[in-house]
């Protein structure tokens, strides 16, 4: 059969393949469209197989909120270019909506969502046969809001960073906190804190401070060392837990996170406030 322009403009419209192995797959198929799709399909798996093990240093961070619930995806390609195009947003924008409706919590359980009959994971296998570069839905974090309770979300510009959050609150209008909230995550973005509270900290990063700690005040008297080996862990905390950091739009410089919320709420007419959950993502880390 005969293979013309218009065959081939068609079988590039469905795949995204090249106009040589399109031409070359519907000569295979001679000219059946659906088996000349399904050996695009199949070459485009091999592809993906031998792309698996490469770096994929670049990527975005894709964070949405929809009624109560706020979702933040990370997925990573190989080069900064591929992020502008249209096939990989539309793989970003599709396993997002997936992660809300199938209610994934993580990467690996949202690769195995079914959409339109065909996996997540065998969609970023179709794209890396499109466009040749390795493709890795890496990270999701999925945070729901009960009642009294607002989200928040920050993406960074370049949408390399981004985080989400959630403040469960008494005695006022969510409303009034969705600033307060969405400040927490743009915090979160520029100071990178470890853990929301003490008890987030990794057990091995406390005992490594502590041990350099007590390496410090060994010398020091003994009746005071305890106090000042107190005095460093607190600071040590105030620097990785989010609600003890100072928050970093405070002008004076003396407002921690967690004051910052709470005087949100009571400014609002609320008696408390506190941040109880988040997820912060960096491109890579």
């Amino acid at each position: 059969m005969a293979i013309d322009a218009k065959m081939i403009k068609e079988l590039r419209e469905i795949t995204g393949m090249g106009i040589t192995d399109c031409k070359k797959a519907l000569t295979d198929a001679n000219g059946n469209m659906e088996e000349a799709e399904m050996i695009l399909r199949k070459k485009g798996l091999d592809k993906a197989a031998k792309k698996a093990d490469r770096a994929t240093g670049e990527g975005v961070i894709n964070i949405e909120i929809r009624d109560n619930v706020a979702v933040i995806l990370e997925i990573q390609c190989e080069q900064e270019p591929t992020t502008n195009n249209e096939r990989f947003q539309a793989l970003v924008k599709e396993a997002t909506a997936a992660a809300f409706t199938s209610g994934a919590k993580s990467a690996e359980e949202l690769t195995q969502v079914e959409v339109g009959g065909e996996k997540i994971e065998d969609k970023v296998k179709a794209l890396i046969g499109v466009i040749g570069e390795n493709v890795v839905v890496k990270k999701l974090g999925r945070i729901e809001a009960p009642a009294g309770a607002v989200l928040g979300s920050y993406s960074h510009f370049n949408n390399k960073s981004g985080a989400i959050c959630l403040i469960k609150f008494d005695g006022c209008d969510a409303g009034a906190l969705q600033t307060a909230a969405n400040d927490v995550c743009m915090h979160a973005v520029a100071v990178r804190p470890v853990a929301l509270n003490r008890g987030g900290v990794p057990a091995d990063m406390v005992a490594k401070e502590k041990e350099v700690f007590m390496e410090e005040v060994k010398n020091k008297p003994e009746n005071i060392q305890d106090k000042i080996l107190e005095g460093k862990l607190s600071k040590f905390f105030g620097e990785k837990c989010l609600t003890e950091q100072l928050f970093v739009k405070d002008p004076d410089g003396k407002l921690t996170v967690s004051a910052m919320v709470e005087k949100a709420a009571k400014d609002a007419g609320g008696s408390k406030a506190e941040v109880v959950e988040f997820a912060r993502f960096e491109l890579g880390n």
